[in-house]
């Protein structure tokens, strides 16, 4: 049995619903732990082997708002488990709610000495494939380095901070901008 051809643009905007539902699912059932689907495999554009597992965050349009909500959480007091019960009842109760207000775009924080995130800036591009149960999807993505000061930057950094106390305070976030036909 073949699969029917989607357009890309309708089919990506089926896997932003989809990375929507699985996000809604891990803030109110699994305590923010990330579920399979929200990594992918990273390829070479031209394929071959997956290289790595990366997790990767959905970034509202606007997420100005939320970040600073987040960045508050953290900032108000040392207990991390505080950040994570405050944090989730922001995040599962209204953030993931409307797929049509996230941006195209995946972002993905590393370490300031990543061999994986110095590759792809220097590829420029790369292949992921996401898949959980039955459900999978994969596309070809540019790739680039944020600002600190880009709202992407922050949302991605704050919302990392909040599940990871030991995050360090300089990191690298790139940008995976797909290559939407």
């Amino acid at each position: 049995m073949s699969r029917k051809l989607i357009p890309i643009n309708e089919q990506y905007k089926r896997f932003i619903s989809w990375q929507c539902r699985l996000r809604k699912m891990s803030m109110r059932e699994m305590g923010g732990k990330p579920s399979p689907g929200m990594s992918a495999g990273l390829h070479s554009i031209r394929g071959g082997e997956e290289q790595a597992r990366l997790q990767f965050l959905i970034v509202k349009q606007t997420p100005e708002d939320v970040t600073a909500e987040i960045r508050h959480i953290v900032r108000k007091t040392a207990d991390p488990a505080e950040w994570v019960k405050n944090g989730l009842r922001i995040l599962a109760e209204r953030h993931y709610q409307d797929d049509f207000n996230f941006q195209n775009n995946l972002t993905a924080s590393f370490s300031l000495d990543s061999a994986i995130a110095e590759a792809l800036k220097e590829a420029g591009q790369c292949h992921l494939k996401f898949k959980q149960d039955s459900i999978d999807f994969a596309f070809d993505f540019d790739v680039m380095l944020l600002d600190e000061t880009d709202a992407s930057y922050q949302s991605t950094y704050w919302h990392n901070r909040l599940f990871n106390p030991t995050m360090p305070g300089k990191v690298e976030i790139l940008a995976f901008i797909p290559q939407l036909i």
